[in-house]
């Protein structure tokens, strides 16, 4: 009788255990389903500062785990200074413009905290710098006027237009829960050996010849990337 009662037991829980736990993974599922979203759905503006410029950026969320990116930045940077040597002073000016349209596919594989992400910029960066004597040159017993001594002036530009971008980040530019989200971005841009356009007039036009062109595109051929970090503030809109 002992062993008849012990088997039903034992076989009361083997049915009863199973149906709790399928009960439970019932009950839990719904929260673990992907949300479904339509083409109407996360989108999203930003505003970002980068070390590429400043800018905005139009997102669209595919799921819970995918962004897309399109966006665009712009940042000048005027430096003028005088420098004096030996009684002959003379101004360097420089420009440094940033410019650059952004297409990103942002993966999360650790959904609102890690994300992945990869693209193009089409980068539109141009820097140049120019330098133009402001007093006499002493030439011996001659003084050279600044209009014959002339002036030199250079462009650094891309080697690539179309730079990749590979970057990791934190945050979600898109949040799925809040309004406002906010990002950082850690990546960098591949855009080539720089080009550099060297011109020149005057007594010292002859510095900026084809040779010495070279000889400078040859020391800064190494630098191909450009290292981005970035911050941005995202809005849901929809």
């Amino acid at each position: 009788m002992i062993k008849k009662t012990s088997i039903m037991l034992l076989l009361a829980l083997l049915i009863a255990v199973p149906r709790t736990m399928a009960q439970e993974e019932t009950e839990s599922s719904p929260a673990e389903e992907e949300v479904i979203y339509g083409a109407l759905d996360l989108w999203g503006l930003g505003v970002k500062a980068t070390t590429d410029g400043i800018g905005f950026e139009l997102i669209k969320g595919f799921g819970t785990r995918f962004n897309i990116r399109l966006g665009y930045s712009t940042l000048n940077i005027p430096i003028s200074y005088d420098l004096t040597m030996e009684g002959f002073s003379l101004n360097a000016t420089a420009d440094l413009r940033f410019r650059g349209s952004n297409l990103f596919l942002e993966f999360y594989p650790v959904k609102n905290i890690i994300h992945l992400t990869g693209g193009l910029i089409y980068n539109n960066m141009s820097h140049s710098v120019q330098i133009t004597p402001l007093s006499e040159f002493p030439y011996g017993d001659i003084m050279v006027p600044p209009a014959d001594i002339g002036n030199i002036s250079a462009t650094l530009t891309p080697g690539l237009r179309w730079s990749p971008y590979l970057g990791i980040g934190l945050g979600n530019t898109l949040s799925r829960k809040h309004r406002v989200s906010f990002n950082l971005d850690l990546g960098a841009m591949y855009h080539g050996s720089p080009h550099l356009g060297l011109e020149g007039s005057g007594i010292i036009g002859p510095i900026a010849s084809e040779h010495n062109a070279t000889v400078i595109m040859d020391a800064i051929a190494p630098y191909k990337w450009f290292p981005i970090l970035a911050l941005q503030l995202s809005f849901r809109i929809i």
